[in-house]
């Protein structure tokens, strides 16, 4: 990436930029280092918090399933199995009344809050988040409730690298793609798939596989799923045996597979946002719904104790086909229950893994059932496959589905099956509704992620995204031969010029001082290089705005204005990279 040089001067961007962060001496000297390298350094750093992160997150979740199944069950003995009961209802009255204390976004599954930080907040994330949202989650699941772990990873470790950017004061634009880095490097490290982090940060939080996004978030996912690997072991998430997925003569299967996953990943939508709704209509106090949602788990699961927590071991049966029919049609329908509850009422916690859940037990489901017909495929490898049709129809992230869980079986033979039924189980879930499992929430509160993402989104960028920032800045009074004399140690090819009422007036090229002093203007303040007239255009307006604007009146560069006050100019080089960045 470069950042733009001023159109207005007609001089080309001939060097690799520098981010310049003046906060301390330890920015402004990483600021003198080529911006890749900046931004490669910041990604690792975030890989190794995020990496941390996520093996402190998996140690709490241990904790509190001990303390609730272990410690607290042994010294519950006298209500017998009731105590099953208990234990979910008590952990979402906890958490509701943490997260409704000290931060609200911590609820839910955390994705959509992610992704509504980078839309609306431009990627700013509050720091209580990371302990919040790790504390709720891991008690939400190590007491029973029925979620998983991928979006409360993904909400800490985009957390991580939002408080990392904004700390060193880095532009949206890069505090953007530093919440995409901790998000991969969440996912990267929780489930020992880098390359599915990577497509997750991009596909899902980014919606974008814009080549200069995937350099950085690489870095992080590499470097937090290497630590994860020293903490939790190297192995795929799911411990299988290699599957046989059958000649192509019966790959009919996986596209039907395909076409049901992907009608299940709507319902799954749609149930999980009915019950939140229900929830949320209910005039109850807070502490009364999640006590009403943790009871409901715990009738569930003191019949089906496989519906608490994320489900892991019940998955690694299924994928093994040592689930008989009747206990996988229960259980497909009681996770989606289970885990629709438990985000209603108050919980916290992702909707990936009850999704590869639900996944497993479909495809496990049509596994026996066609082995029982003498067609010629693994009970077991269905299942699997099943697994990335509802994530995928559920997420419409084909490519995430794909490749994450590739990396979570380990399994090059399902290769081409995964991919059939990946491609046609988002297919028929984008036809159905545009809003996936996780754009779904923020759409239901006027949010929609799904058309910022069209390609006409240049409605939706506004000025004050791409605004030129963090350039050299002179004053009014200062001189053109002062202003040279700044220009000589640096590589910059503009300035721009601040005045101490009115804010940034305009902006002056490098090329125009040189010019002036061959002139014998020297002497001359800087201001007289400025035009006569300065058009001016408000930071929220969008970028189609300030294009036609420009084109309107035949200037190449205009001046931002925030009220009365400039803070900076945008020109026709910032919109063209803008457009080729989110194309």
């Amino acid at each position: 990436m470069r950042l733009s040089a001023n159109v207005h001067s007609g001089i080309p961007a001939g060097n690799e930029s520098k981010i310049h962060f003046p906060r301390s001496a330890h920015t402004r000297l990483i600021a003198r280092l080529p911006e890749r390298i900046v931004l490669l350094l910041y990604a690792v750093a975030i890989g190794i918090v995020a990496g941390y992160g996520a093996v402190g997150f998996r140690k709490l979740i241990d904790f509190f399933e001990w303390l609730f199944f272990h410690a607290g069950a042994s010294h519950l003995q006298v209500l017998g199995h009731a105590n099953v009961i208990l234990f979910p209802v008590v952990g979402l009255v906890i958490v509701s009344t943490i997260v409704r204390r000290f931060a609200p976004e911590a609820k839910g599954h955390g994705v959509p809050e992610v992704m509504a930080a980078i839309a609306e907040r431009g990627g700013i994330i509050r720091l209580r988040v990371v302990v919040v949202k790790a504390l709720a989650s891991a008690l939400t699941i190590g007491s029973g409730g029925s979620v998983g772990r991928e979006g409360p990873i993904v909400q800490i470790g985009s957390a991580f690298g939002s408080v990392f950017g904004q700390f060193l004061g880095v532009p949206k634009k890069y505090l953007r793609l530093m919440v995409a880095c901790g998000a991969g490097a969440g996912i990267a490290a929780t489930f020992n798939a880098p390359i599915g982090g990577v497509m997750f940060a991009a596909e899902v939080i980014l919606g974008s596989f814009a080549l200069e996004n995937f350099t950085a978030i690489m870095m992080s996912s590499v470097v937090s799923a290497a630590i994860g690997r020293i903490y939790l072991g190297n192995h795929p998430s799911f411990n299988i045996p290699i599957h046989y997925v059958g000649p192509f003569r019966v790959y009919w299967v996986y596209v039907f597979l395909g076409l049901v996953s992907g009608l299940w990943g709507i319902l799954y939508i749609k149930v999980l946002y009915r019950f939140e709704e229900w929830f949320d209509v209910r005039r109850w106090p807070f502490w009364a719904k999640a006590a009403a949602g943790g009871l409901a788990v715990g009738l569930m699961g003191i019949w089906f104790p496989q519906i608490f927590g994320v489900g892991y071991v019940t998955i690694d049966r299924a994928l093994l086909a040592h689930l008989p029919l009747y206990l996988l049609v229960i259980l497909l329908v009681l996770k989606l229950l289970a885990t629709s509850i438990t985000i209603g009422a108050g919980g916290s916690g992702g909707v990936f893994s009850p999704g590869l859940y639900q996944g497993a037990m479909l495809g496990g489901l049509l596994g026996v059932v066609l082995s029982h017909w003498n067609v010629d495929v693994s009970p077991g490898a269905v299942a699997a496959i099943g697994m990335a049709g509802v994530f995928a129809g559920s997420a419409q992230a084909p490519v995430t589905a794909i490749t994450m869980l590739f990396e979570m079986t380990g399994d090059y033979n399902m290769i081409l099956p995964l991919m059939i039924t990946s491609v046609l189980a988002a297919t028929v879930a984008g036809i159905i509704s545009p809003q996936t499992i996780y754009t779904m929430k923020l759409f239901r509160r006027g949010l929609d992620i799904v058309r910022l993402r069209e390609p006409d989104r240049m409605k939706a960028l506004t000025v004050g995204d791409v605004i030129q920032e963090n350039r050299l800045v002179f004053g009014t009074k200062t001189s053109i031969e002062t202003a040279w004399g700044s220009f000589a140690k640096t590589n910059e090819w503009f300035a721009l010029i601040r005045d101490a009422k009115l804010g940034i007036v305009g902006s002056v090229a490098r090329a125009q001082v040189v010019e002036a002093l061959r002139e014998n203007r020297g002497d001359e303040p800087l201001t007289s290089l400025l035009p006569l007239q300065m058009i001016r255009i408000d930071e929220r307006a969008s970028l189609a705005e300030a294009l036609a604007l420009m084109n309107d009146h035949g200037v190449t560069y205009l001046l931002v204005c925030r009220g009365d006050i400039g803070i900076g100019v945008v020109g026709t080089s910032d919109v063209i990279h803008a457009y080729r960045r989110v194309e």
